[in-house]
């Protein structure tokens, strides 16, 4: 097994199951930024107990509270360089909420829901993750709770912009 698949299989097991587990993979002076549709004050975190704050929910053990139980599948794990060829990782994955309440502040009625996304994580000289980037791909969340979502094909010869709106 490969130094970035062994880092993606420990990062999403302590992730869904053991947050204090999940935060000891982190640098104290972590930087991390979720690019979710929420305010960029809140997508970033610069302390572990902020990062405690944004990854408590996925550890989520009660499937009756409407916080979901949370699932991350692994799709890839790529291992790259980052700052000053530091060793780091990209995580393809697949997110699953079982028995949300909730999506983004829409209402989801208990039902299971499901996306992809990506992690990059770059690791500090102890090995420890010490910048992290995710992106969401929300856009198959909100078409499952029937939002009208559009996603044009921009790059379709044929495509009219004004038809879009």
């Amino acid at each position: 097994m490969s130094r970035g698949t062994d880092h993606a299989e420990r990062w999403t097991r302590a992730i869904t199951s053991d947050t204090e587990a999940a935060l000891a993979l982190y640098a104290a002076d972590v930087l991390y930024d979720d690019r979710r549709a929420q305010d960029h004050v809140y997508d970033t975190a610069t302390t572990v107990a902020e990062l405690r704050e944004r990854l408590v929910i996925f550890a989520n053990p009660d499937p009756t509270n409407g916080l979901g139980i949370h699932h991350f599948d692994i799709l890839d794990a790529i291992e790259t360089t980052g700052a000053a060829g530091a060793f780091a990782v990209t995580i393809l994955w697949r997110w699953t909420g079982e028995g949300l309440a909730s999506f983004r502040g829409v209402p989801a009625g208990g039902q299971t829901l499901s996306t992809r996304g990506q992690t990059w994580h770059q690791f500090d000289a102890d090995g420890l993750i010490d910048r992290e980037l995710t992106n969401w791909n929300d856009v198959p969340v909100l078409q499952q709770l029937h939002l009208q979502v559009l996603t044009p094909h921009y790059w379709a010869a044929d495509f009219d912009p004004s038809a879009a709106s």
